[in-house]
């Protein structure tokens, strides 16, 4: 049985080692770099797949991660675990105190950042 199986892998890794390279004939230079160059389309093509893959794949996991994040912590309010509402408070505080100073500096004329000119 080890036999046939070293043949197997021997003859797979032959007609591997046979088939691996091939002959390009028939082609001008111009042929070949308008060949190139639409390789490196390609490719440009594909960076902006795997880019947009990741960031999907990003979008997901902290969905996922919130989710659960969220139902652990609602849990605990209803549980009325008390440094749950603390906290609770003072983020809550914290974001509306931001989206004061946000709604402050919109008003004012050149914003909130002072101008040494």
């Amino acid at each position: 049985m080890k036999r046939i199986i070293l043949l197997l892998l021997i003859f797979t890794a032959y007609l591997n080692i046979n088939f691996a390279s091939f002959p390009v004939t028939g082609h001008s230079n111009s042929i070949i770099f308008n060949t190139k160059a639409s390789q490196i389309d390609d490719n440009e093509e594909s960076d902006d797949e795997i880019k947009w893959g990741v960031l999907i794949s990003l979008l997901l996991v902290l969905g996922f991660g919130a989710y659960f994040l969220i139902k652990s912590w609602r849990r605990a309010w209803i549980d009325d675990i008390r440094w749950v509402r603390i906290l609770t408070n003072v983020i809550l505080g914290i974001l509306l105190l931001i989206l004061l100073l946000v709604g402050i500096c919109s008003v004012v004329k050149g914003g909130c950042v002072y101008n040494m000119q």
